[in-house]
């Protein structure tokens, strides 16, 4: 049985490779090389792959100043130590033997990925493709892509339109045809709510507003519009306001919290672990959300989305149930009072991609 390598840094991608890691068991020895990035050891995700923990953490996410300076001198500090640290859990003649899998466009994806490669890694990227054809936006995740596509030598395309994107690469390019957060989201409804929050509210007609990108965030008038047009449409419609810690901070620098908690129509959630998310997402009207991820989410669920992006790398949804809001506000109103427009059937797979990308890694 041959070994196969997860190279985590950040919960959106254990989110996203946990259902290969299950796709994977009884056929490869799995081993978890944490960044720490985020705490992902705490995440209920953890507990739901079997017989899986992490074997090497490379670092501790309270060790990173949250600046774009402190994730810089992270970043160079933990790649520097890190070679040493997995030499000396692992022989190096299985580490050449083996696959390392590092997952979307996070600078963890990117230090996995020259890891790997140091080590004499076969590097399999997944979610391989995706291009907005514009480095500084978004930033640095496009940058991330295109060196981590550089260090590749499989590239598991969600897609006909990122496998265009990679006919220049080295290596191979296999389209799973799917994202596999189409898999993530099979585990997602399975599992029972937490008794974690008051989810009474799911009871009524509700739409639900995520706002966390720096992009955004950083324009505070932008910030402050959007928000009066939130509190305007929940006048028509109940409104969830899911709250990342960067998102509170900046909405109680501007003031706003304590109006949001003194209306009636808005529920305040904490950022929540991604099976109650899902469910919560799954039984809204309709979304608005600067989200990639939930973009992929909200198009395999059939759910009306209002992206807050002026541009996405991702073709998911776009012309069907979701919509750009490119950079204007009045889209909002526009969107609350038209989102039956935008409702589509849910879509079910042929094939799991996880499974697609296991398969192959097999064979090969």
């Amino acid at each position: 049985m041959r070994d196969i390598f997860f190279f985590i840094g950040t919960e959106a991608e254990l989110i996203k490779v946990f259902p290969i890691m299950n796709a994977c068991q009884n056929r490869f020895r799995l081993h978890i090389i944490a960044s720490g990035q985020n705490d992902i050891g705490n995440s209920r995700i953890m507990n739901v792959v079997k017989d899986i923990s992490i074997e090497i953490e490379l670092s501790k996410e309270s060790e990173i100043k949250k600046s774009a300076l402190g994730l810089f001198c992270w970043y160079f500090r933990t790649y520097k130590s890190a070679l040493g640290k997995i030499k000396a859990v692992f022989n190096e003649e299985i580490l050449q033997k083996s696959y390392l899998l590092v997952h979307g466009d996070t600078v963890s994806t990117f230090m996995g990925a020259c890891i790997g490669k140091k080590l004499g890694m076969k590097i399999c990227h997944i979610e391989a493709g995706l291009r907005s054809h514009n480095i500084f936006n978004p930033f640095p995740e496009e940058i991330d892509r295109i060196l981590t596509s550089r260090k590749s030598y499989y590239h598991f395309a969600p897609g006909d339109a990122p496998a265009r994107n990679l006919q220049h690469v080295k290596g191979e390019v296999i389209n799973t045809k799917y994202n596999t957060i189409l898999d993530s989201l099979g585990y997602s409804f399975e599992i029972p709510l937490s008794k974690e929050q008051d989810y009474r509210f799911m009871d009524e007609k509700y739409f639900v507003f995520v706002m966390h990108r720096q992009e955004n965030l950083a324009n505070r008038k932008l910030v402050v519009k959007v928000v009066n047009e939130i509190i305007e449409l929940s006048k028509k419609m109940k409104c969830v306001i899911i709250l990342h810690t960067i998102t509170k901070l900046v909405f109680q620098e501007l003031g706003l919290i304590e109006s949001l908690e003194n209306n009636k129509n808005i529920f305040l959630l904490p950022r929540l672990d991604y099976f109650d998310f899902m469910k919560v997402l799954n039984k809204a009207e309709f979304v608005i959300t600067d989200g990639g991820s939930n973009q992929e989410e909200l198009f395999y669920m059939g759910k009306p989305c209002l992206i807050m992006r002026k541009t996405t790398e991702r073709t998911e949804g776009l012309g069907k149930n979701a919509v750009l809001y490119n950079n204007d506000t009045k889209t909002i109103q526009i969107f609350g009072s038209q989102y039956n427009n935008y409702k589509i059937k849910r879509t079910i797979a042929e094939v799991s991609p996880s499974k697609i990308i296991v398969d192959y890694l097999e064979k090969n």
